[in-house]
Formats: structure tokens, C-alpha cells, sequence
């Protein structure tokens, strides 16, 4: 009870610095703004250069990359750029010239981009939204004006077009986001030259009649590595939308409909080798096709309504194979275009130019379309079980009005069912997956000209649970939160913070998994401050993020603190691996940005942190020390070196007792060349090991070849091991295990070998049409060995069957099975448990050729092949493994998939 009341005591500490630290950001968000200066810019700072946009008539320009239509000579010329890289705050070595103008449906960019050695300048063709290592031409358009989100577009010589959405005054960018714009560049004597039209029908801004837009321009040199921008910022200071310049007097822009459509049909035909040819379902191929459409409205100029039914993600890349071993969910990346773009809206905790350290992820994606949760079984039959959820539809309004960023967005997924054949020759199907439907709504509010906000967040999940097929799922799950941001002392500190709470229910069997759940484990024997309700037919929880620090300068300092209850559960609509713990951490870090004798640049940081749960139980003790940095040749290097003191865990034997945890270490180092090579390469390792001589150690490399300006190769490769001396293996009951509160915990030596690569290769036969090649080979083995089970709780001392006190341990070769005895002559009983050893292999390869023929209008076709095989014997053959799978059962997936965009 004392640990019990010493964790409550931190929680309610945690809760009250929560609150006062939130008092002070009332305080100061309440606090008249101060004066502003010339076009909108925060006292403190420059005055943000100002330029007037030009009017002409319609059709008074033609893209063809040169500047000599009468209409720019109207135009004001924007110059006068700065040095980001090599030196910052250096004049340029080359001469920039902008111009910008607008009609009554588009806005018109004008870059002369001028060059001392016109045949230098690097022009490589690409693939839309690829990094071409090419001289490059940015423009950067806050259109909203609210100093924290910029659409950005890019071009390089060649054509190649590159676009993204930033947000939260970050300038790092959603490249989802694909507009439909056009671009002619040219390359002459002088240099080269970017013409760029974006309708305003690609752009979020407000009604007003006379408009005033925050705009910012950036050229790269590619063989010099020079960055050069317009309004130039120190690079020790924090901010991208928020140091923008102004382009003002932009008058009586129409507001555009904004009606797109973009209807798609797909041919897809599958082949699988493993498929049993006497299935009445799948007999090794069948054929398929699917008709669809995405819409795209605008509400308003600056909200958008995104919609899409029967969605098709075939082309998309496919997720990487693993292996996991743990308790834990594997987290994927989303990838499919409709949640990706504006993704960041939904986003809980983002914070200035950042987000909230530990704030949880209430929204995943992932989770719509999901596979289904109950796959059919039929002995001696067929069963034909759906890969995933069907999606039937799904809408998504998103956009900025004022001070107000709103993003909602809902789907509905369709009741699936598995088509099957006893083995009597009758057939049926059996529900494995209910309609369910999602959603989720954000709301966020900046005050101050961005240097505050606040938001909130809410999610839904409810499933139609009808069918008794679904006994034990939650029929509805909700998640809320609240999170704040504060920039103050001229942007040199953040306070950032969020509050949220969650809320599932269900039949009491879906509740007892929740409770019994790898993020809790309420089972746990050993703990007196939460008891497992086998009667609930509901679960509720908290949680609450805090992070206050210095983020500007050569000195940046912070804290992080977060807190996550035990009942908090968001997986329904959400990401969660985690429950039961409260972190705090506090970081320092010294950098030198400026170019001195040898290093271009360089970082110095250090971290402390702790955990615990709420049952008081310090968890983990951890130091960490590192040191990052850039040559003077553009080599880049880190090193990283972590001590985590001997700890105690709660999830070690997966739901027993406490169980203690060794001291260690762990070393990270990494090494790049200079990446604008035609050649370039990076190494990366690292080694950990504890005081029980368990370790690992990876080593990774990686090669890109650019042989040509329109071929770009890369390959990596990695080979991991390890060895832990005490990875859990399995439970069982036993009445005779007093100590360990009835139950045996059996745990293992684990040898572990991974060998993985990458193999990538892209190719560009115009900056419309492109080929994507990648392979994923992935090799893997497990040996377990002497076998044992925990002697006592909260501590790390184990009895080993067939060594310690006349145990016993055999193996029955032909069940592949192992027996093991805990006291030989003893009243405990015998039990038996799998070898748990194995092997793995898998090859997952994309062929993609995609081009767009017309604008925002493609064709591509698709190739997608896989192999896997595996088996119990844990002999690791490295390469020779990959020769191996070409043994194995293939599956290949043709498609053909064609779109066409249209709008009014």
C-alpha cells in the first residue's frame, strides 16, 4: 500500500504542475497581444519584407519557362535573397529575381533563377514529390495568413514537380498532398527559369475582398549546397509559416466552385501457388473488377470536402514483413492517399511547431479497413476469408475558416462474411467482421497570430454486434482531448500540454480482454490498485502530456512529463501499446550551427528519464548522452550512448508477477557520405548489451547510385542478433507454485539472427511517366534454449528445468513437443509446452509504372509478387536462405488501374 500511495502521490504532483503551469498559460494567453508591426509581423522581430501581387488579364500568360510574356514586366521584382546553407546569413553567390502574379482563376510565379555556370546546373528527371538531387525552386504560400500553415511547391530544371501542406509553424510537409498545377522551366545562358500556375482552386483562403497572403521563395544550388530564401531566419531560432514576407493586394479573387471528381475503374487479376486447386473458391486465380470515385468540393475557399466510395488502394506499397515476438501490436505507416492527406489535422498534441511529448495517438487510421477481427475455420473444408474491410464509404471535411482549423472525418465499413464448404460439400457463410462505422472531429483555435492555441479531439468507433458470431467485441469505443500550445519570450520558450480520456463498452467478455490486455494486464497477481471486474461491461481511463522547454537559440533545455491510467484504452479508434505509466523526463542540448575548423555543424545533448506505474513501482532509471554532426565535406555522423539502470517490469511475464530487469547499455553510431554524390552510402550500428551478458548488436548499410539524370538506385541492407537470457516462452497453472501465486512462468534463452534489405530503383521517362521497382527480402530464426521458470517476484533468478533441483526437461522429436517436470519426484505436475523455435523467410516485391497523361488524371499498372516459407528448424542460413525462396509458393497480383480527373 505504501507503493500504491507514493505512485498516487506522484500522479496528483504530476496533476497539480499540470494545472498551474495551464493557469499560466491562461495567463498568457489572455495577456493583451503586443503592438504589431508592418504587415502583420510580432514585435521583436524584423519587419517581414512586404510586395505587392500584379493583376492581368486572363489567358495574358503562357507557360513556356521563359519571362518574356508583357504581362511580368508589370511585376514588382522580388530579390534581395540570404544564405541558410553553406554559411548562414551569407550573401548568395548566384543572383535570385521573383515575380508573381495573378488572374481571375490563378496565381502565376515568375523565378529567374541566374547562373555564372549555366552547364553546372544540376537538372535530373524524377518522379513526382522525389528528391531528383537537382537544383531546385520553392515557393512557400500561407494563403490562410494565419502564420502556421504554408502550401508549398516545388521545381527543379527539369520539370520535376514537388508539393506538400505544412502545418503547427513546422516546415516539415505532408507530400500526400497532390494538387493539380502546372510548371514549364527552361535552362539558358543566364541560368534557368520556373514558371509555375496554381489555380486558386488548389488553395484554402479566406472571403475577404482585398487579401494579404504570408509568401517566402527558396532556391537550392545543388553542386554547391547552397540554400538561399527570401526572408531569411537564423536557423537557431524555431518557426517556417510565422517569418514569411507578404505579398499584399490581391484583390476580388472569385471564389472558385471546386468540384472535382476523379472516378477510377481497376482490372486486377491474383495468382496464388499456395491455393488449393480443388477450392470451389479460389482455385490458384481469379480475376476482379472494381469501379470507384473520389470527390473532392469546396465548401467554402477555404474549407474542402473530401469523399470517396468503394476506394481503391491497389497501387499503394505494401507493408514490410516482420517478425514480432512481442506482446505488442505492430504499428504501420499509413499509406493510402484519402488519410494521408491532412493527416496532421488529426493529429492530437500538436503543439508549436512540434507536438506534445507523449501525447497519445487517438486516431490511427489503420484501423478503418481493416482485416477482419474473427476469420472462419472449417476442418476438412474450404473457407474463403476476405484480405480486409470493405470500405464503402467515407467523407472528410477539413480546412481552415479564421482562427479555426476544423477537420472531420467518418467511414463506414461493411459487415463482411467468409464464404465456406463443410466437408460434406455444403455451403454457407459466417460473418468474421461487423459494419462498423469511425469517426473523428478536430478542432483547433490559434490565438496571438499562431503564437498560441488550443484543440480538441473527439473519436468514435460503434460496431453493429448483432450476430452472436461477435460475443466478445466492443460494440462502441470513444476518445476526447484537450491540448494546448504557448510560444512566449520572443519564441524562444513553448509550453505545450494536452488532457485527454477514453471510454469503451461492450459485453463483459470484451471487457475482461481489455482488462487482461498486453497495455494493462489487471490479472497481475502481485498489485493491490486495480482488480480485474469480470462483470464490467465498461472500462475508462486518462491521460495527460505536458512539455515545457527552451526551443530556440544555441541552448535548448526542457521537461516532459506524461501519464497514462490504467484504464485508458483508445486501440478501437486509436494507437495504443501502453497503460499504466507515468514518465518524466528533462533534456539539454548545445548547438553549434555556425561552420568552424571541422565541423559544419554539431549537436551535444543529454537526457535523464524515469517511469513508473500507478502502483508507485519505479520501472526504469535512463541516462543518455549524444553527439551529432555535420564535416565540413557534408559528411554527417552520430554518436549515441544510453545506461538504463536495473529496473523492475510489469509485463515480463505478460500478466504474472513483477519481474526484475537488468542494468545495461547501448551504444548507436552512424555514418553518411555526402548525399549530392552521384554515389553515395551510409552505415549504421549499434550494441547492447546487460549484466546478465544479453545482447544485441545491428549493423546496416545503404548505397544510392545515380547513374544517370533519370535512373536513381538504391540498396540497403541490414543484419541484426541477439540473445536474451530470459525471453517468456509460456505460463502454466500449477497449485504446487505458491511463490508465484499459482501459476508457472516459463522463460527461454532466445538466439535471434535477422538479415533484411531493400533493393529500390526508380525510373523517369518524363517528369509524367515513371517507373518504380522495389524488393523487400527479409530472412529470420529463433533458437530457444535451457528452458526455466521465475522463482520469486520482483526478482531475476530463474530454476532451469534438466539443471536445477532434480528438474527434468525432454523432448519428443516427432510432436516437436517439449515435457518438463519443475521438482522430479515432487507433487508438481508434468506439463507440456511447443517448441517455440523457428525460421522465416519472405520476399515482397513492387513494380509500379504510373503516368499521368492528363493533369490529375493517371494510368497505372501494377505488379505485386510475394514469397514466404518457414519452419521450426532455428538454423540460420543467411544468404543461402534467400536462395531458398525461390522454392517457395509465390503470389502475383496484376493491375491495371485508370482515373480521370475532372472539374468545374
Amino acid at each position: 500500500m505504501q507503493d500504491s500511495a507514493c505512485g498516487w502521490q506522484r500522479v496528483r504532483r504530476a496533476f497539480s504542475l499540470g494545472c498551474s503551469l495551464g493557469l499560466v498559460f491562461a495567463a498568457l494567453l489572455t495577456r493583451p497581444a503586443s503592438a504589431q508591426v508592418t504587415m502583420g509581423a510580432r514585435a521583436g522581430e524584423p519587419i517581414h519584407a512586404a510586395v505587392a501581387a500584379v493583376r492581368i488579364e486572363d489567358q495574358a500568360l503562357r507557360l513556356d519557362g521563359s519571362l518574356d510574356d508583357a504581362a511580368w514586366t508589370g511585376a514588382q521584382v522580388i530579390s534581395g535573397f540570404t544564405q541558410v546553407e553553406p554559411v548562414d546569413g551569407a550573401r548568395p553567390s548566384e543572383r535570385t529575381e521573383v515575380r508573381v502574379a495573378y488572374d481571375a482563376n490563378a496565381l502565376y510565379i515568375g523565378a529567374r533563377m541566374y547562373d555564372a555556370a549555366p552547364g553546372q546546373i544540376e537538372s535530373r528527371l524524377g518522379r513526382r514529390d522525389s528528391h531528383t538531387s537537382s537544383d531546385l525552386f520553392t515557393v512557400a504560400i500561407d494563403s490562410y495568413h494565419d502564420h502556421r500553415t504554408a502550401f508549398r511547391f516545388s521545381v527543379n530544371p527539369a520539370g520535376v514537380r514537388m508539393d506538400d501542406v505544412t502545418a503547427n509553424d513546422d516546415g516539415h510537409g505532408d507530400r500526400s498532398w497532390d494538387p493539380v498545377w502546372e510548371v514549364a522551366t527552361s535552362i539558358d545562358g543566364d541560368g534557368w527559369v520556373a514558371e509555375l500556375k496554381i489555380p486558386f482552386s488548389q488553395l484554402r483562403f479566406s472571403t475577404e475582398p482585398v487579401q494579404e497572403w504570408g509568401f517566402n521563395f527558396s532556391r537550392e544550388i545543388f553542386r554547391t549546397n547552397e540554400v538561399t530564401t527570401w526572408q531569411w531566419v537564423r536557423n537557431t531560432e524555431r518557426g517556417y509559416a510565422s517569418h514569411f514576407g507578404h505579398v499584399a493586394g490581391l484583390r476580388d479573387i472569385p471564389q472558385p466552385r471546386r468540384l472535382e471528381m476523379l472516378p477510377y475503374t481497376t482490372v486486377k487479376a491474383d495468382f496464388d501457388q499456395a491455393a488449393d486447386p480443388t477450392s470451389p473458391f479460389n482455385d490458384g486465380s481469379a480475376e476482379s473488377l472494381g469501379l470507384g470515385l473520389d470527390l473532392k468540393y469546396g465548401v467554402t475557399s477555404d474549407l474542402t470536402l473530401d469523399a470517396t466510395f468503394n476506394p481503391d488502394f491497389g497501387q499503394v506499397e505494401v507493408d514490410p514483413a516482420v517478425v514480432n515476438l512481442s506482446a505488442y501490436e505492430t504499428y504501420f505507416e499509413e499509406r493510402r492517399p484519402f488519410f494521408v492527406e491532412g493527416a496532421n489535422i488529426f493529429r492530437f498534441g500538436a503543439g508549436s511547431g512540434g507536438f506534445v511529448f507523449g501525447a497519445p495517438e487517438l486516431f490511427y487510421s489503420r484501423r478503418v479497413g481493416r482485416a477482419p477481427s474473427r476469420p472462419a475455420s472449417e476442418p476438412g473444408g474450404f473457407v474463403d476469408n476476405p484480405a480486409s474491410t470493405s470500405i464503402l464509404g467515407a467523407a472528410k471535411l477539413s480546412g481552415k475558416t479564421g482562427a479555426w482549423t476544423i477537420g472531420i472525418v467518418d467511414a463506414v465499413t461493411s459487415q463482411e462474411f467468409a464464404q465456406v464448404q463443410a466437408a460434406d460439400g455444403a455451403r454457407g457463410s459466417r460473418p468474421v467482421e461487423p459494419r462498423s462505422n469511425f469517426g473523428a472531429v478536430s478542432l483547433r483555435r490559434d490565438f496571438r497570430d499562431g503564437d498560441s492555441g488550443v484543440g480538441v479531439m473527439g473519436t468514435s468507433v460503434h460496431r453493429d454486434l448483432g450476430d452472436e458470431a461477435f460475443t466478445g467485441m466492443r460494440d462502441a469505443a470513444y476518445s476526447t482531448g484537450f491540448d494546448f500550445f504557448h510560444r512566449f519570450g520572443s519564441d524562444q520558450w513553448a509550453l505545450n500540454g494536452s488532457v485527454s480520456a477514453s471510454h469503451v463498452q461492450g459485453d463483459a467478455e470484451s471487457m475482461v480482454a481489455a482488462q487482461r490486455s498486453s497495455a494493462r494486464y489487471y490479472q497481475r497477481p502481485d498489485q493491490d490498485y486495480v482488480t480485474l471486474d469480470s462483470a464490467a461491461t465498461s472500462l475508462s481511463g486518462y491521460a495527460t502530456s505536458l512539455t515545457v522547454g527552451k526551443v530556440a537559440g544555441n541552448w535548448t533545455v526542457g521537461t516532459d512529463l506524461f501519464a497514462y491510467s490504467p484504464g485508458f484504452e483508445i486501440n478501437d479508434g486509436g494507437f495504443q501499446t501502453q497503460a499504466d505509466q507515468i514518465f518524466h523526463g528533462m533534456r539539454v542540448s548545445r548547438r553549434w550551427l555556425d561552420p568552424g575548423s571541422i565541423f559544419r555543424s554539431k549537436v551535444l545533448s543529454a537526457t535523464w528519464a524515469q517511469t513508473w506505474n500507478f502502483g508507485g513501482t519505479r520501472l526504469s532509471q535512463e541516462a543518455y548522452f549524444g553527439l551529432q554532426a555535420q564535416l565540413l565535406n557534408y559528411w554527417r555522423f552520430y554518436v549515441r550512448s544510453r545506461y538504463s539502470l536495473a529496473g523492475m517490469s510489469d509485463g515480463m511475464t505478460r500478466g504474472g508477477p513483477m519481474m526484475a530487469s537488468p542494468a545495461s547499455w547501448r551504444t548507436d553510431a552512424s555514418l553518411s557520405s555526402d548525399s549530392r554524390r552521384p554515389v553515395s552510402a551510409r552505415l549504421s550500428a549499434n550494441y547492447r548489451r546487460d549484466e546478465y551478458d544479453g545482447y544485441s548488436t545491428y549493423l546496416g548499410s545503404a548505397v544510392s547510385i545515380r547513374p544517370s539524370g533519370a535512373v536513381n538506385l538504391s540498396v540497403s541492407a541490414s543484419y541484426s542478433e541477439s540473445r536474451s537470457d530470459a525471453f517468456f516462452v509460456t505460463r502454466r497453472t500449477d497449485a504446487m507454485a505458491l511463490v508465484t501465486y499459482g501459476t508457472r512462468y516459463v522463460f527461454g534463452d532466445l538466439d535471434r539472427k535477422t538479415l533484411s534489405g531493400t533493393l529500390r530503383a526508380d525510373i523517369a521517362i518524363s517528369p509524367k511517366l515513371t517507373i518504380q521497382w522495389y524488393a523487400q527480402p527479409l530472412v529470420a530464426a529463433g533458437d530457444y534454449s535451457s528452458f526455466k521458470e521465475l522463482v520469486a517476484p520482483s526478482e531475476y533468478e530463474f530454476s532451469r528445468y534438466g539443471e536445477d533441483g532434480g528438474t527434468t526437461l525432454d523432448f519428443d522429436a516427432d510432436e516437436n513437443r517439449y515435457s518438463a517436470d519443475p521438482d522430479g519426484v515432487g507433487d508438481a505436475p508434468t506439463f507440456t509446452f511447443s517448441n517455440p523455435d523457428f525460421s522465416f523467410r519472405s520476399l515482397r516485391t513492387n513494380l509500379v509504372i504510373r503516368w499521368e497523361y492528363n493533369p490529375g488524371s493517371t494510368l497505372f499498372l501494377v505488379w505485386n509478387h510475394g514469397r514466404a516459407g518457414n519452419s521450426a528448424d532455428p538454423t540460420f542460413g543467411g544468404l543461402g536462405d534467400l536462395g531458398t525462396l525461390l522454392d517457395d509458393t509465390m503470389r502475383n497480383t496484376f493491375m491495371v488501374k485508370f482515373n480521370y480527373w475532372l472539374s468545374r
